[in-house]
């Protein structure tokens, strides 16, 4: 323990010849009724520092996850599970990026930001040696926290998946599509009521764990005044309002990078093929320890790089995978400028950065304006070329070098239909028909889901301006579109179809099915079975459910009827009946609370369902609907309306563990305000770091 504390002691020291050291003093954390973090702090850095501190009192565990898998130690501590964060680091060569860019790419600014963070959190982490997962992940530096970070939005932009589809052997069936998701809208002053610009932030994640999202209130007297959330180790907010805008992300599915499969020589297995000739594979190898049956083992495992990028091998062959992500170390630093942008001109310029490697963003502020960008790095590929998935990895000119630019992103701006919105569908439609973007470019998401369908048309419903109650219910509905050509029930279209006299055996499930009205409210009594079906058609075919919204023919009637069999007989063995509400199937759940829940995969009210317990038929949701800000802008302030799935604490035994799971369920929000006097006022708790 000396040794460890002579070690911080040593980082400190160290880390200050660049860095001024935050006086805690400097920082105040005042916890408001439901246990959320308000940060005051005389500059960025000391915010940051109270950032650190705060979360770690509420999910240490989760941040050190986070910030292990950018010291490539996770897998010590996680065992499989967390060593393929540590081989993805060095497979992509983002540890040596980071060192390598660091002093070049990451603004002054930033830096500062990134140095009172890893300041708070190694004082922490000092102070709670006993919650310390692993001895030798503190102390933690700033170039490791932006590591673990890069490797995080670099998953998320398609090489997870990408991966993924490799180690399958399901290329074609997966590249384009994953299985998070987001709802966002913003309504132009012009179409509210109340002459206010709206903003619905509402993304998709996991509802707790190591990308589930955190609240909470950053104020410095630099300017930095926001809230939002943000996942564990988050240095900024990622989506969230200050006092004069706000954005939401959701996920967008562009094609972010290319999946090659390379020739190998038959007569050298040291070469493939590349413009006509054999060229040597660059090799290197990525050393790993990985904890078995409670040892750690050393792996060590051999890469190869070629022209297009590193390499992954499968049962069928060998392939390179190609995106810009892992190149781009920047992204944190964007957001960070996101948060403290005053109008539209400085986030529109923090944007342009193009650091952050994926999501479309939803945006609103007090002047009226809204706006919608599908964002991210997409390569500027040759339109001559067919970039088919797998590419024959045997030329030079399917290595693009560029990216597509800003202006030709798919971008929408005050659009005289007066809304925006994107539910993960192709952003070619995000408004109302006359004012849609129209231009194009290779890999472009053309795709569509029910989502964004059904969104589309309760928005086109209304045809004068919108009420704050039209507002919620667009974005609480929870229908599948009913209309034959849309995706759920074009692609469904057997289930509903099914002949009782062919299939007398599930005849009484057939008539059920056929009765819903595609509707999951908790007391349908036909969404439960719906639901059950869904689940084991996915369980079966071992894909997201979104998945089933893009294909190209419908369900197969042998698969709809086989899952409304299981579901059928699923349901009276643990229920007793078919004829059961969906919130005694569907729960919210987190600790000794269980509520009914509403909403289903792939509706606006999204909720992603896991078998909890098989024996009582129970589901629990694990994705979907979680952290939401509902926001209306004015010249007058800002009204910033918030509600947490679960509740501010990841410790069982705090009062904030599941405080606000009633309202989530009920559709309600609590209302937040960036006023530290009346915060302060009213504040359940206030301390500085380490005074608590």
């Amino acid at each position: 323990m000396i040794r460890f504390f002579v070690f911080l002691l040593f980082f400190i020291t160290h880390s200050a010849i660049l860095f001024a050291q935050v006086n805690p003093q400097h920082v105040t954390i005042a916890r408001d009724t439901f246990g959320v973090p308000h940060i005051f702090g005389k500059t960025d850095a000391d915010a940051a520092y109270g950032l650190a501190w705060a979360h770690s009192e509420d999910d240490f565990k989760n941040i050190q996850y986070n910030v292990l898998a950018g010291k490539k130690m996770l897998g010590r501590v996680l065992g499989k599970e967390g060593v393929l964060f540590d081989f993805g680091l060095q497979f992509l060569k983002i540890d040596s990026t980071v060192e390598a860019n660091y002093e070049r790419d990451i603004s002054p600014e930033y830096k500062k930001v990134l140095s009172g963070y890893v300041q708070g959190l190694n004082a922490y982490a000092a102070a709670h040696p006993n919650e310390i997962l692993y001895k030798k992940g503190f102390p933690v530096t700033e170039k490791e926290l932006l590591k673990g970070g890069v490797l995080q939005t670099s998953l998320m932009a398609g090489i997870g998946l990408s991966l993924k589809s490799i180690k399958d052997n399901r290329i074609k069936e997966f590249y384009e599509i994953n299985d998070i998701g987001s709802n966002a809208m913003a309504i132009s002053p012009k179409r509210t009521d109340d002459g206010k610009t709206w903003l619905a932030i509402n993304s998709h994640q996991p509802l707790e764990g190591r990308f589930a999202w955190y609240e909470a209130h950053i104020q410095s007297e630099e300017g930095w005044d926001i809230i939002g959330g943000l996942f564990p180790g988050g240095t900024t907010i990622f989506v969230g309002s200050n006092k004069h805008l706000g954005w939401a992300h959701t996920v967008n599915y562009h094609n972010f990078g290319d999946i090659y499969k390379i020739e190998i020589n038959p007569k050298n297995k040291n070469q493939y093929k590349y413009d006509g000739e054999w060229r040597n594979f660059r090799k290197r190898v990525v050393k790993l320890k990985v904890k078995i049956a409670g040892i750690r083992i050393g792996v060590r495992k051999k890469v190869l790089d070629t022209e297009y990028g590193p390499t992954f091998k499968n049962k069928v062959g060998l392939y390179a995978i190609r995106f810009p992500s892992y190149n781009d170390i920047r992204a944190t630093d964007q957001w960070f400028r996101m948060n403290k942008a005053n109008n539209f001109n400085e986030f529109e310029a923090a944007v342009k950065m193009k650091a952050i490697p994926m999501f479309n963003i939803v945006y609103g502020d007090e002047d009226g304006t809204i706006y919608l960008h599908s964002g991210g790095n997409v390569p500027l590929r040759d339109s001559k070329l067919n970039w088919s998935q797998p590419i024959e990895g045997t030329s030079s000119k399917y290595k693009w070098t560029e990216l597509v630019p800003y202006e030709q992103m798919p971008t929408v701006i005050n659009p005289d239909c007066g809304f925006i919105y994107n539910c993960n569908n192709t952003p070619k439609l995000c408004t109302g028909d006359e004012c849609e973007w129209n231009g194009d470019f290779v890999g472009v998401q053309k795709f569509n889901y029910n989502r964004g369908e059904r969104m589309r048309y309760l928005f086109e419903e209304v045809k004068g301006k919108y009420s704050w109650k039209d507002f919620l219910r667009i974005k609480f509905d929870k229908f599948y579109h009913t209309d034959s050509t849309a995706s759920y029930r074009k692609n469904f279209k057997n289930l509903y179809q099914l002949d009782e006299k062919k299939h007398p055996e599930i005849a009484d499930a057939i008539q059920k099915i056929k009765k819903w009205n595609l509707e999951g409210q908790p007391d349908n009594r036909e969404a439960a079975l719906g639901l059950v079906t869904h689940y084991h058609l996915a369980e079966k075919l071992d894909v997201p459910f979104a998945f089933f919204m893009i294909r190209k023919e419908p369900v197969p009637e042998a698969d709809v009827v086989e899952a409304l069999t299981y579901a059928k007989h699923f349901l009276i063995k643990t229920h007793g009946s078919i004829d059961i509400p969906l919130g005694e199937v569907q729960r919210l759940i987190r600790g000794n609370v269980s509520l009914p829940a509403s909403g289903l995969a792939e509706v606006p009210r999204a909720a992603t369902p896991k078998l909890y317990d098989k024996k009582k038929g129970i589901f629990r949701i694990t994705h979907g609907d979680g952290y939401m800000q509902l926001v209306k802008f004015s010249k007058a302030g800002v009204e910033l309306h918030s509600i947490h799935n679960y509740g501010q604490s990841s410790n069982p035994d705090s009062p904030h563990y599941t405080d606000q799971m009633k309202l989530f369920s009920e559709e309600k929000f609590k209302p937040m305000t960036f006023d530290k006097e009346e915060i302060l006022k009213k504040a359940e708790k206030v301390y500085h770091p380490g005074n608590n």
